[in-house]
């Protein structure tokens, strides 16, 4: 995972609940939107404005340029996979 400012979060054994190398996907976003708390990171990613900042879910850093992007869906997560 990386942010806007290139510090990336290295995850060898991803469980699935979002933390990636120690580091929680929406504590990360609600850092980089100057948000006070997780639960407001959650509330904004699901009503994203123009100016929201998006943390990248990324496989090769040092390949990598952060872009605001907010994460594709995956179909293959969730209660019913």
């Amino acid at each position: 995972m990386i942010d806007n400012k290139g510090q990336v979060w290295k995850e060898y054994c991803y469980e699935g609940y979002g933390v990636f190398g120690g580091k929680d996907y929406y504590e990360l976003m609600e850092e980089m939107n100057g948000l006070y708390s997780r639960e407001e990171a959650i509330d904004l990613f699901y009503k994203a404005e123009k100016t929201t900042l998006f943390p990248n879910l990324i496989e090769h850093p040092k390949q990598w340029k952060w872009k605001n992007e907010k994460p594709k869906p995956c179909p293959h997560q969730g209660y019913f996979y």
